[in-house]
């Protein structure tokens, strides 16, 4: 048997080295493979775990060591004769992730709504003065979800049954604060109403969602037009623009007017569900229109016909921008926005006779 196999061996040693060879090679070749495989796997993990929770909202963010944030709304004294009878604010709740790519949630989510009145310490108030109301509405309905007035024995709201954001698409509740019109700006700036979105049990992925949302007097050189300023930079007077990841830009004022913001997209960036036509935001056709590299110097351009007396926009006051770092720190102060460009601006806002508040 021994003689056989040598005999074998000897008329076949080519091939029996060329097999060999050939399947060492190959498995030289495999074990390279494998780790390339491998360390792509893992980017892509990374990559997944990157990604920002899909469950958003224009006003509410994470709670931090079990504080909730406040958020001003800046608004302009209403008077006998404007028509609007309430200080009106929109809180959006979104099944995606508006500073990332859009791209939606991929189960039915359903969340527990909690809303209650608060002062400026986070605890619920306990009377609201006569004749002072304010109403939750969902969705625009005709019937408010929920109000509260000096009559109201409570001044908390739980959702009888979780609330729900449908998959298939980018999907949303929206819910209206209406502060009634005889509001004090001043003496009733410490009310505020507390909203939280917390996702039920079956999502452990999901972060709830809150905030204190009040009104503040807007103090402006005029009782009319528009002006801009960057929420951030009022927050905190020692606030620096290096400390926020993102800012929001707001606009607010009366009357009709052309507003012009441009910006260099190589630097900063603004939240596409803002001017995107399948956006987050319920504007009718032409109130916003974005043209990219249509600005000075090839800057993208975006257009706001505003328009406070137009029942088609809701008589809408305000908008809210959520702008974005592009490459790092813009500045290291916040004189990165301007009325025209230079040196250390990014971005650009043209108001007719605006005023920078």
């Amino acid at each position: 048997m021994k003689n056989n196999i040598k005999a074998f061996v000897k008329k076949r040693w080519l091939l029996i080295w060329i097999v060999s060879v050939t399947a060492l090679l190959c498995t030289m070749i495999a074990y390279a493979e494998y780790p390339r495989s491998n360390d792509f796997m893992k980017r892509v993990v990374l990559s997944d775990e990157s990604v920002d929770m899909m469950f958003s909202s224009n006003y509410l963010t994470l709670i931090e060591n079990e504080k909730i944030a406040y958020q001003p709304v800046y608004v302009s004294q209403l008077t006998d004769l404007d028509s609007r009878q309430t200080y009106d604010v929109d809180v959006f709740v979104w099944n995606y992730d508006i500073d990332g790519s859009g791209d939606y949630y991929k189960k039915l989510i359903k969340y527990d709504l909690d809303i209650s009145v608060v002062d400026s310490q986070g605890n619920v108030i306990t009377s609201l003065e006569s004749g002072k109301t304010i109403q939750i509405v969902k969705n625009d309905a005709a019937t408010a979800l929920t109000a509260f007035s000096s009559s109201s024995s409570s001044y908390t709201y739980h959702s009888p049954s979780p609330e729900t954001l449908d998959t298939d698409a980018r999907s949303q509740n929206k819910y209206t604060i209406k502060f009634s019109k005889n509001w004090d700006l001043k003496n009733d700036a410490n009310k505020r109403v507390l909203i939280k979105a917390t996702p039920t049990s079956e999502f452990p992925d999901l972060k709830p969602l809150a905030a204190a949302i009040g009104l503040k007097e807007e103090l402006s050189s005029s009782s009319s037009g528009w002006s801009y300023y960057i929420n951030e930079q009022r927050l905190s007077s020692a606030a620096a623009s290096s400390d926020y990841d993102a800012y929001n830009l707001v606009l607010t004022g009366t009357g009709s007017e052309e507003i012009v913001i441009e910006w260099d997209p190589a630097v900063i960036a603004l939240n596409k569900d803002f001017y995107e036509a399948d956006g987050a935001f319920p504007f009718i056709s032409g109130e916003v229109a974005y043209e990219q590299g249509a600005g000075t110097n090839d800057w993208d351009k975006l257009t706001i016909n505003a328009d406070s007396y137009d029942p088609d926009k809701n008589y809408r006051n305000r908008y809210d921008i959520q702008l974005y770092k592009v490459n790092g720190e813009i500045s290291s102060s916040w004189a990165f926005v301007g009325a025209e460009q230079a040196d250390g601006i990014c971005l650009t806002i043209n108001i007719p006779t605006d005023t920078n508040s």
